[in-house]
């Protein structure tokens, strides 16, 4: 009960286990086997339905829980709620045992813990335009008013699951989904027409996932992007 107060406090990644032997930690370790396919599979089950979503790379459905802090390190958080976050089976297996970059600083964000400004813009999509193609690609840039350890840690997240290439395959696809209707806006009244569409889909596209989703991301890009609302896009598409 002392580990799990501790737990969610400033501390939390200066947390060593109150657990110091073998026995006890692989006691402690089997009740996350009763919570997935024992008898509180129904209560496992539910905290996986927390997020349909993957809560480290935001793409891909979730299907295991990921614990946050690792049961190899803190057996006493095998079963704790709070330490199990909604992850696909690609995060999970990338993230293995690691949680923080260095003593006392986080290399991942806390799904349930960490927040993140939802009116600052520090995903940045860029949508260029070469001989004879489209390249699309993320970044993680600063903004005045966030704080540097924010940015450092949402970078570490970018960074480590390769979010810049998962977040550039999803964006190629969308715009290749949205050409028919970009073809006909063009044919109606050329580039302003494509950059009203696209603008107005970038709109749409923040309400529901937030100024930060890859989606209004590469949208605003493609919608600034001169070369592309003025025929460029029919150029074909690839991500780096």
């Amino acid at each position: 009960m002392n580990a799990y107060d501790s737990y969610g406090l400033d501390g939390l990644y200066q947390l060593s286990s109150l657990v110091n032997e073998a026995a006890a930690g692989d006691i402690l370790r089997s009740n996350y086997t009763v919570l997935r396919s024992g008898a509180l599979s129904r209560d496992g089950d539910q905290i996986l339905a927390r997020s349909s979503v993957c809560c480290l790379c935001g793409i891909r459905p979730s299907s295991e829980l990921d614990h946050f802090l690792p049961k190899e390190h803190f057996p006493e958080f095998a079963a704790l709620s709070v330490n199990l976050v909604p992850a696909c089976g690609i995060c999970n297996k990338r993230k293995g045992e690691g949680w923080r970059a260095s003593e006392g600083v986080p290399a991942y964000l806390h799904a349930y813990l960490d927040s993140l400004p939802t009116t600052k813009r520090f995903l940045r999509a860029k949508l260029s335009i070469t001989d004879d193609s489209i390249v699309i690609s993320f970044r993680i840039k600063r903004t005045k008013g966030m704080p540097r350890s924010t940015v450092d840690l949402v970078r570490s997240q970018f960074e480590y699951f390769e979010l810049g290439t998962a977040y550039a395959e999803n964006a190629t696809e969308l715009i290749a989904e949205k050409l028919g209707s970009i073809e006909e806006y063009y044919a109606e009244d050329g580039a302003a027409s494509v950059r009203k569409y696209l603008d107005r889909d970038a709109r749409s596209a923040t309400r529901p996932y937030g100024m930060n989703h890859w989606k209004p991301a590469v949208l605003r890009a493609a919608a600034n992007s001169s070369e592309f609302c003025n025929g460029g896009f029919r150029l074909p598409m690839i991500n780096l």
